[in-house]
């Protein structure tokens, strides 16, 4: 993966992989700076995830209930996993 992203021109990458009994998933994250112009937006929306984050461990901190936080790479996972079930059972 590192040299596909080196072919595309990407200087920072950033690549995840792992495989499960019924599933393999690889990915690449492109970590260049985004435009000027949604410097706003996407500190905005990191500031957002933050917060999120927070208030789930603080929640956690005081009932003892794990949670996962929205927007997680747990999160996404399962999303995907049920995703995928949607798809193979439809």
């Amino acid at each position: 993966m590192p040299k596909a992203g080196r072919s595309l021109g990407w200087a920072r990458l950033q690549t995840f992989g792992g495989s499960f009994p019924q599933v393999a998933v690889a990915g690449v994250v492109d970590r260049r700076e985004g435009p000027a112009e949604f410097a706003a937006t996407v500190e905005e929306h990191e500031l957002r995830r933050g917060r999120a984050a927070v208030e789930v461990i603080g929640r956690t901190w005081q009932d003892g209930k794990p949670r996962a936080v929205p927007g997680s790479v747990f999160v996404v996972a399962q999303e995907f996993r049920a995703a995928y079930a949607e798809g193979v059972a439809g």
